[in-house]
């Protein structure tokens, strides 16, 4: 049982990486600025 040839579980983690990296680099880079994105929700 190789979870990678499942690709199932490839896009299930594929997903959890790209959400966990978009949410570093936003922090860092709204941090810098003073802003972050959920920012735009609280309007």
């Amino acid at each position: 049982m190789n979870a990678l040839n499942n690709p199932i579980i490839a896009v299930l983690v594929s997903l959890v990486v790209a959400v966990t990296y978009f949410t570093l680099i936003d922090h860092y880079l709204m941090e810098m600025q003073g802003l972050d994105f959920w920012y735009l929700f609280r309007q």
